[in-house]
């Protein structure tokens, strides 16, 4: 399909300050307008897809993901965290080390995958992201040993392309206040931004999180920000507040993702973070084999909790577009629809009903709830796979031909028919 045209949705483009009905045409891969509907010339032979009552959005970026199944044994298939859920691009977080990365590409460039898959680095000449933490098990997470820096950053230059950057796991190996790990990867890093998250790894010493928070520059990251006992709230004596270390990160320009996973979001830290003024800069799932029926479930699902905790839907959607492609440094190519752009668009639903969402610690009831109906990939539609009856399951990814008029809002009417969600204690395994 070289030729489509997304028409009469609410198109919201938070880079571009647009959130209006539009269709968005798109010809040979690439956005050629937006434009309200029925009006100007269209490409010969487009597919026309109705997007009536939907709301139609730059390409969705997840910020935070685990997909390279055999490297990391709680991977998901990239189009299972990706276009399955209308999500065109995902980035990997740090399952593979340096060695192993050539393998990572080699997997998400087959043909077997079609989200377009980029990635953060571990560091380190070896690490696998396993549900055991066996990097950590057997202590190579925090051997010297395991860190060649001018390999690394060999490797970063030879995969400029979809390397954005560096998932530091910060052990400590002496010194519990210094991770030559984070201060390694800061030393060759230049523009590329370091992702560390909150809280602890098993069987390997590492910086506490308000450290880690204050050895970061302006531009990294913080995911897992919202969890739970991180160390970030603490008692005024008047109330709740926040570390001056955190609050001095955050003026300086440390980013916070969300990094759901199965353990480390908690609606009652996010509640009291952004009572404080401290949103969320970026969404992301931390997506992987134990936490994807639940409570994590999608990107869109977790966007739909932070919708729910008050914030405004733009703001939401920005936290998955316009803020993700920054983060990553990719504002140019990704985060927006201009037009020149590659088509990726994402199409989701507003669900109205009383909807549980759960944390995995806490569920709340909300009327609202964004559901993937598709998403265009480089040009390419994929009607999403997840949340559809029973009847409409699909064997393979469905694209539609050119020509053929589609009514995406059949594709996700099965939402009441996805898997009983109950209140669970994901295994801190889950996190990565």
């Amino acid at each position: 399909m070289t030729n489509v045209i997304l028409a009469g949705g609410r198109v919201i483009d938070p880079a571009r300050g647009l959130d209006l009905v539009a269709d968005v045409v798109c010809a040979d891969g690439r956005i050629r307008s937006v434009k309200p509907p029925d009006t100007g010339p269209h490409p010969a032979g487009a597919t026309v897809i109705d997007c009536t009552g939907l709301l139609v959005t730059p390409g969705l970026i997840d910020l935070h993901t685990h997909v390279y199944p055999g490297l990391g044994d709680f991977c998901v298939h990239p189009d299972r965290a990706g276009v399955d859920v209308g999500v065109p691009v995902v980035v990997d977080g740090g399952t593979s080390g340096v060695r192993t990365f050539g393998l990572a590409r080699a997997f998400t460039e087959s043909e077997a995958v079609r989200t377009r898959v980029l990635a953060f680095l571990d560091p380190c000449l070896l690490y696998l992201a396993t549900k055991d933490f066996i990097a950590h098990r057997l202590e190579i997470a925090n051997d010297p040993r395991n860190l060649d820096l001018d390999a690394t950053a060999a490797t970063v230059d030879e995969h400029r392309d979809m390397i954005v950057g560096f998932k530091v796991r910060a052990t400590t190996t002496g010194d519990p206040r210094h991770s030559p790990f984070l201060e390694g990867a800061k030393s060759i890093a230049g523009d590329l931004p370091i992702m560390v998250h909150l809280g602890r790894y098993p069987h390997t010493p590492s910086l506490a999180n308000l450290d880690a928070i204050t050895a970061l520059r302006p531009g990294d990251i913080v995911t897992h920000a919202f969890r739970g006992h991180s160390g970030i709230l603490v008692d005024s004596g008047i109330g709740r507040a926040v570390d001056p270390r955190f609050a001095a990160a955050v003026e300086a320009g440390v980013r916070l993702d969300v990094g759901h996973s199965g353990s480390d979001f908690r609606f009652a830290a996010a509640r009291a973070l952004l009572d404080l003024g401290y949103p969320p800069t970026t969404i992301s799932t931390d997506l992987n084999l134990f936490n994807m029926s639940g409570p994590v479930w999608s990107l869109p699902e977790t966007m739909s909790k932070i919708w729910a905790l008050g914030v405004d839907l733009v703001d939401v959607i920005a936290m998955v577009t316009a803020n993700s492609a920054a983060a990553i440094g990719r504002g140019d190519e990704l985060g927006t629809l201009d037009v020149g752009r590659d088509a990726e668009v994402s199409v989701l639903r507003v669900e109205t009903g009383d909807f549980e969402l759960t944390d995995g610690f806490e569920t709340v009831r909300h009327p609202r709830r964004l559901a993937p109906v598709g998403c265009l990939r480089a040009g390419v539609w994929y009607k999403s796979r997840e949340q559809l009856t029973s009847h409409e399951q699909l064997t393979s990814h469905e694209q539609l031909t050119p020509g053929r008029t589609a009514a995406p809002r059949d594709a996700a009417v099965g939402a009441a028919h996805r898997p009983p969600r109950s209140v669970r204690h994901a295994s801190a395994a889950a996190s990565g």
